[in-house]
């Protein structure tokens, strides 16, 4: 009897170490980071200090997709991709800075960023993209950050680096990340899956005590309606009051993964509208009516191909609108375009605004 005991507790033992050395190895393998913390950034000394009252600024908004292009089914939207060859990638971030020179934006809000990850050949792609001779400086945070990520089962994504980043021709001061809320998963999926987040930065405006507010995000797509959304959405709306409660001009931007207000995702087909809150739980709902949208949803209404926002794989033409802008009621919109650039499943956003004087 002694030696059962004996045998059970030595079990017991092994089976505690093995799940605190798993434990461990979780921690050891990926990113958690606290709700708040400092954004890496780099300038390139030449920054302008400041903007100046009553100055247009060109802003674009684009979720590259990782530079992995619209040739492969990637996992995530049904398929069975998970790799992107080195040379595609190559060509889609050369075709991304091509545009970027050819549209010549101040500020670049980006979304997904990938940094030396394995699925998009190893390429940090900020420093492919950021030309030091137009934009003066950058911040970025990561929100999908793993040494190792073992999943899909029949090839493993391993080493993942995505981030949310500013360009800017001008002087970036307090780059923060802000995390948002996870998903109600496991603590294993939630280890190893998106950390999403708010990349918040400012740049001064002369002679004014208050700067102008970038706010650069990505919201969950695989929530199912589980309210992640619009806890996302309650944290996005808290920075913009934060904002205006100091009097700073602010713009918010980024990829949602929201429908507007009173678009039914039904339309979409069965398979696609289950990743899409119904119009009487939109969350986004709540940003529409107590903050600026760039385009009304009637003026989407009337032009939906010119303002759509996402196409998915295989499609010829967008279908919805999930990538938004909202401006601080002070700031003037000169102009608003949804460039038809198909390098990515998202269509990158420009516009025009001039600061208040």
């Amino acid at each position: 009897m002694r030696l059962v005991w004996l045998l059970l507790k030595i079990v017991l033992v092994l089976v505690v170490l093995l799940v605190a050395s798993g434990l461990i190895l979780v921690r050891a393998l990926n990113y958690f980071p606290a709700e708040k913390t400092p954004a890496e950034s780099a300038c390139n000394g030449v920054a302008p200090a400041s903007l100046k009252p009553g100055q247009k600024i060109k802003v674009l908004s684009w979720n590259i997709q990782y530079g992995g292009s619209r040739k492969y089914h990637f996992f995530y939207d049904g398929g069975k991709d998970v790799m992107a060859e080195k040379s595609v990638v190559e060509e889609t971030v050369k075709g991304i800075g091509e545009l970027v020179e050819k549209l010549q934006p101040d500020i670049v809000l980006w979304q997904e960023i990938d940094r030396n990850s394995q699925r998009s050949a190893y390429i940090d792609q900020l420093q492919k993209l950021w030309n030091p001779k137009r934009f003066a400086c950058y911040a970025t945070a990561p929100y999908f950050r793993s040494v190792y990520v073992p999943t899909p089962g029949h090839q493993h994504m391993g080493r993942v680096d995505m981030h949310l980043t500013i360009f800017s021709r001008f002087k970036l001061q307090d780059p923060t990340r802000f995390a948002l809320a996870q998903m109600k998963e496991s603590f294993i999926h939630r280890a190893f899956g998106l950390k999403r987040a708010i990349l918040r930065a400012e740049i001064p405006i002369e002679g004014q005590k208050q700067p102008f507010v970038l706010l650069n995000t990505h919201f969950d797509a695989f929530s199912f309606g589980d309210g992640t959304l619009d806890k996302q959405v309650a944290r996005m709306a808290e920075l913009i009051r934060e904002a205006d409660k100091q009097g700073s001009p602010w713009i918010a931007a980024g990829d949602f993964n929201l429908l507007p207000p009173n678009d039914d995702p039904k339309r979409l087909g069965v398979v696609e509208a289950k990743y899409y809150n119904p119009p009487d739980t939109n969350p986004l709902t709540k940003m529409f009516s107590e903050f600026r949208s760039i385009l009304s949803v009637e003026e989407y209404n009337k032009h939906r191909d010119k303002y759509n926002t996402y196409i998915r794989f295989g499609a010829k033409q967008t279908d919805r609108w999930i990538d938004h802008v909202f401006l601080q009621k002070n700031l003037k919109l000169e102009r608003y375009e949804v460039v038809q650039n198909f390098l990515s499943d998202h269509l990158p956003l420009v516009f025009e605004i001039t600061l208040p004087k």
